[in-house]
């Protein structure tokens, strides 16, 4: 358990990486956390920076993800639905979470 802390300490620090870019990402709607663990667009058109900055967050959680899985016994999925839950709780009021059906929502 004390790894799955440090990871989601560590996964908050790489948010910092990308602190400028995503947040700007999700302060105008165009990205959004996903019931999987990852961030995601929120709408079908997107632009490429958006698709590039989507693949590099993602790509950095996906390392993350499966360090952690590996070393507590645990599927990526399973970290990436923890991953989840803490990024619930941690986005802003306002920005666009993945609900359990798969519908963007505001939190």
């Amino acid at each position: 358990m004390k790894k799955i802390v440090y990871f989601l300490f560590a996964l908050c620090l790489s948010f910092n990486a990308y602190a400028l870019d995503l947040q700007q990402a999700k302060d105008q709607g165009l990205v959004g956390e996903a019931n999987t663990g990852y961030i995601a667009p929120v709408t079908v058109t997107t632009t490429s920076e958006v698709r590039q900055l989507v693949s590099s967050v993602n790509r950095i959680r996906k390392a993350n993800y499966q360090r952690i899985a590996v070393s507590n016994g645990l599927t990526t999925e399973e970290v990436g639905r923890l991953a989840y839950q803490k990024a619930i709780r941690k986005t802003e009021p306002g920005h666009y979470v993945q609900n359990a059906a798969g519908a963007w929502v505001r939190k």
